[in-house]
């Protein structure tokens, strides 16, 4: 189970909800906007899924190498401050975290731009209903656990 950090800027949250276990992800939502941040995750809440909030990415860069590998989605703002979530998602990467991201954009044309580089259940664009972000995250995590399987396959 992954602490709670010290700053009161994270909060885990679980819900009382218990669905199949293979359907249950952690997942870190990074957002700087409070309104955003509490709907994206009480979006995810009923699902089942475990949701750590940061409102700031260089806050959620203090986040431990153990905890990130319980993380098995990133949510992130495209346009977060005082890093945008590209850079931050390159931070993780550099540390070595391998974790799917779903960018959320408040620009059409900047999803499409993300969408054509990363594929489109990389990113979704606001705005967008309760009933998307669900499909989009559900995409991202499936994806993941293909991406799992195949590079965990057996060893010759």
């Amino acid at each position: 189970m992954l602490r709670h950090a010290a700053s009161d800027r994270f909060r885990m949250n679980s819900t009382t909800y218990a669905p199949q276990p293979a359907n249950r992800a952690t997942i870190l939502v990074v957002q700087n906007d409070p309104l955003l941040l509490g709907l994206v995750s009480g979006s995810l809440r009923p699902e089942g899924h475990q949701v750590i909030e940061s409102s700031s990415p260089l806050e959620a860069l203090n986040l431990s190498a153990q905890d990130f590998q319980a993380i098995d989605l990133v949510v992130t703002a495209v346009s977060c401050r005082p890093i945008t979530g590209i850079e931050f998602a390159r931070r993780l990467a550099r540390r070595g975290v391998d974790v799917a991201v779903l960018y959320v954009s408040a620009s059409q044309s900047l999803a499409n731009a993300i969408a054509g580089s990363l594929g489109q259940s990389a990113v979704i664009a606001e705005p967008f209903t309760g009933a998307e972000l669900r499909s989009r995250v559900r995409k991202c995590l499936a994806a993941q656990r293909r991406k799992t399987r195949r590079d965990s396959g057996p060893a010759d």
